[in-house]
């Protein structure tokens, strides 16, 4: 595990800061939910807490104020799980116990991380306080090496669906893979990633320029087969700046 100090202020974490943010977050959730998804909302939170569940985040591009086309409904569950079959696939549900939680936060997990320090809090019984306050006093950073390998993993994938001329299946894997390589990319360099939305304007501050417009191009746009192989290079790319020496591994200096 890496760490990175000063990234989270144990001071800000008090009780009544704590009921400050989950208030805040609860009118964000009002104004950011699309009202086609309103219902659904309603439904997850509904039996997340019929199963006695402690603690649901809204997660993802919704949380941040940046939903696409492509974007789906993603939440942390702590608790049991509760049925799903039956509700819209747009919903991406991820359910983890208090163990599993406090788990990933130390071995390095970039989601659950995401989740508790951007998402916003639908309720909690007291166990993403203590999640925070747990990150607050160890500061772990991701695991950019495990964010490294997914990301290489996705995009040799993504490289033979392109080759195999399947182009709808092509860009989802691409996105998916240079959206990977981007996180790494971006932990490498010190910075936590943002929503996938995002992801090209945080590429473009970083100076990657290609990269940026192919990850644009394959969120909002409809690239051919040739341009979906240029952005696959475009995120081996990344994955090559970010093994040298000269980046900001934070927690290892």
């Amino acid at each position: 595990m890496t760490t990175a100090p000063g990234t989270l202020d144990h001071r800000a974490l008090s009780a009544d800061a704590w009921d400050r943010r989950l208030r805040a977050d609860r009118d964000l959730i009002e104004r950011l939910m699309p009202d086609a998804l309103r219902d659904l909302h309603g439904v997850v939170v509904a039996r997340a807490q019929q199963v006695g569940a402690r603690a649901l985040i809204l997660s993802g591009s919704t949380a941040r104020g940046h939903r696409t086309e492509i974007s789906d409904l993603d939440y942390h569950l702590v608790g049991d799980k509760i049925a799903t079959r039956d509700l819209s696939s747009e919903l991406d549900l991820h359910v983890l116990s208090t163990e599993e939680l406090r788990t990933e936060i130390l071995d390095g997990d970039d989601f659950i991380q995401w989740s508790l320090r951007f998402g916003r809090i639908v309720f909690d019984d007291g166990t993403l306080l203590e999640a925070i306050r747990l990150m607050a006093e160890r500061q772990p950073w991701p695991d950019i090496e495990r964010k490294r390998d997914h990301a290489a993993k996705s995009l040799e994938l993504a490289r033979r669906v392109v080759e195999s001329g399947d182009q709808d299946g092509a860009l989802v894997q691409v996105r998916t893979g240079l959206s990977l390589a981007a996180r790494a990319y971006l932990l490498w360099k010190g910075e936590f990633p943002m929503s996938r939305a995002e992801l090209p304007e945080q590429l473009l501050a970083a100076g990657e320029t290609g990269a940026a417009h192919a990850l644009q191009a394959c969120i909002q746009g409809d690239p051919s087969l040739e341009i979906l192989g240029d952005a696959v290079l475009e995120g081996a790319n990344l994955l090559e700046s970010s093994t040298s020496a000269t980046g900001t591994l934070r927690g290892t200096e």
